[in-house]
């Protein structure tokens, strides 16, 4: 049996992975960390957390030696979007939490692109990182299906070329869903966008719902200085004050 992918990146990532337990605990961890904050049932948090797991197998690429910099793996300064292109450039990421079908691309009107590039799949029912190349994997790309609004691949696709290829399974235990991630990241990149500095009245709402902390003179004080700043308005500070017992 060929230990070759056709992809040496994935075969060197496979092999790091196997090499290195500590390696492949931390990958198994994050992926896990990741689906108990945000819970992907909700559609608007799919995008975050599917943007997550990208940077994940990133991070992983750039540990295992996959991925490196111009000017050296030890280099500090680099742009980290240069290497999330990178891994872009050596396959994409599709993952589910669950067994359903795999969305290979989405078009305005249209099922897009189709499968032209290698794909990485990942579900806690296969039994690793899969790896799979149109290009190399023929009988793979003839079972996609093109519909109005999306080019798909079928999960049993997908399950049926892992078991019959060994070489294209990277170990990987992916974690199922749990359904109660409460983090939302969008309302964390608005809170971001949203800065007190620039946006002193619209950033009031996100300013009133953060408990306080520290002494009660702290707290008091923190409290005078975002009324006087007008942070938060007085009806809002008498409110915070209330909660501290004051």
């Amino acid at each position: 049996m060929s230990r070759s992918s056709g992809s040496k990146a994935f075969d060197d990532l496979r092999d790091a992975l196997l090499r290195q337990p500590a390696l492949r605990a931390e990958l198994e961890a994050a992926l896990d960390l990741n689906v108990r904050r945000v819970n992907p049932t909700d559609r608007a948090n799919r995008f975050g957390s599917g943007a997550a797991v990208e940077w994940i197998l990133a991070s992983v690429a750039f540990a295992a030696g996959v991925l490196s910099i111009p000017a050296g793996h030890n280099a500090n300064g680099f742009d980290l979007r240069d290497l999330r292109e990178d891994a872009r450039g050596l396959w994409s990421v599709k993952n589910t939490t669950k067994r359903s079908d795999f969305r290979l691309t989405n078009g305005i009107g249209g099922p897009g692109a189709g499968f032209t590039e290698p794909v990485v799949f990942l579900s806690p029912v296969l039994p690793g990182v899969v790896f799979c190349d149109p290009k190399t994997h023929e009988d793979v790309r003839r079972e996609v299906q093109v519909k109005s609004d999306a080019t798909v691949l079928p999960f049993r696709v997908v399950e049926a070329h892992a078991k019959q290829h060994p070489e294209c399974v990277a170990a990987c235990s992916m974690p199922t869903n749990p359904g109660t991630g409460q983090d939302d990241p969008w309302m964390d990149y608005v809170e971001s966008l949203l800065s007190r500095e620039r946006f002193p009245q619209l950033s009031r709402l996100f300013n009133a719902a953060k408990p306080v902390q520290g002494s009660l003179t702290s707290e008091l004080q923190a409290l005078i200085a975002q009324r006087d700043s007008g942070a938060i308005n007085a009806e809002q500070f008498d409110l915070l004050v209330r909660r501290l017992g004051a």
